[in-house]
């Protein structure tokens, strides 16, 4: 007998009909003429929807970041080295003679790799650092994700290489995309988070409730990242061949 399980509505469906009930809230609103609030239920609240859906989408911070992380994270995830660190935490594994070498070369790369980010910053070359000599708006806080995700990738490319999981160029490529794959309704997700919060914004019912502009950009941050967290630990259905 096969058990039915009970569905729930997926993320992105919800804040899809969270944001037509943010639309009838608005039309209510404007209707009883309730203080400041603009109706998104109108023609010109879908002209600024129209305007505003794509570049409010390609602008979000999450998406960018994201994604340079997927590709750093992905190969060390592809090639081993976080499911090797992993067994090492829960001691769930014993370890093979080749994944202790593979581990400790990967560990040695990314500890040379961030001596040389910390040289480059920290000590008198300052490349990294702006042009008054601090961290405030320079190279390196603006490129903070991409020297991460950068360090990741090679020390995890290092593990698979010389675990054997990674064997050309095109197992590097597949493991760049692996996280795509496993989190592949992310970025759907995302889309309708960013744009019930555009919606939201433009309606001015979060004023209405007494909800300040710092409120509500910690709020969208939290709904930006957390849906990864049940993602990235799910089962994979979606193998890589």
């Amino acid at each position: 007998m096969k058990h039915n399980q009970r569905q729930f509505l997926h993320i992105a469906t919800l804040f899809f009909l969270s944001t037509i009930g943010i639309a009838l809230l608005s039309w209510i609103g404007n209707t009883y003429e309730a203080d400041g609030v603009q109706n998104l239920w109108s023609a010109e609240g879908l002209r600024f929807l129209l305007r505003n859906a794509v570049s409010s989408y390609v602008a979000t911070p999450a998406l960018g970041i994201v994604i340079i992380l997927f590709m750093g994270l992905g190969v060390a995830s592809y090639g081993g080295m976080l499911q090797t660190l992993w067994n090492l935490v829960t001691r769930r594994k014993a370890w093979s003679l080749k994944e202790r070498r593979a581990l400790i070369l990967s560990l040695v790369t990314l500890l040379i790799y961030t001596l040389l980010i910390v040289a480059v910053t920290f000590t008198p070359w300052t490349l990294l650092q702006n042009v008054t000599g601090t961290l405030h708006d320079s190279p390196f806080t603006k490129g903070i994700y991409y020297i991460v995700s950068l360090g990741i990738g090679a020390a995890g490319s290092v593990y698979g290489w010389v675990s054997g999981r990674l064997r050309t160029d095109r197992d590097v490529i597949r493991g760049m995309g692996s996280l795509f794959i496993r989190c592949y309704d992310y970025f759907i997700v995302l889309f309708f988070i960013v744009q019930f919060f555009l919606c939201l914004n433009y309606t001015n019912l979060p004023l209405l409730f007494g909800l300040d502009t710092g409120t509500m950009h910690i709020v969208f941050q939290l709904c930006c990242y957390l849906p990864l967290s049940g993602m990235l630990f799910r089962k994979n259905d979606h193998q890589i061949k």
